[in-house]
């Protein structure tokens, strides 16, 4: 079971919540259970995770660890919201 797995199943009782996400200190932006990648460029990345569209908005991101359905956003993030 993953981190998020696990954190879902205690405090939600199992109900599958979409996506987990995890700032880390403005620096970087850890997603979980994202569908596809919608826009890229260096001041805004958007994804799509199940019906939500989740913005990253700052300076100088990038996409780096990109996997089957997570990411790694790095650079200056002044923002993080769900649409």
């Amino acid at each position: 079971m993953s981190f998020f797995d696990e954190i879902s199943y205690r405090t939600l009782l199992g109900r599958a919540v979409g996506y987990s996400a995890v700032l880390m200190g403005g620096e970087a932006v850890y997603v979980e259970g994202i569908s596809r990648i919608v826009s890229v460029s260096g001041e805004k990345i958007e994804v799509s995770a199940r019906k939500k569209l989740l913005v990253v908005e700052g300076e100088d991101l990038s996409l780096e660890e990109v996997e089957k359905e997570s990411v790694i956003i790095k650079g200056r993030i002044a923002c993080f919201k769900e649409c």
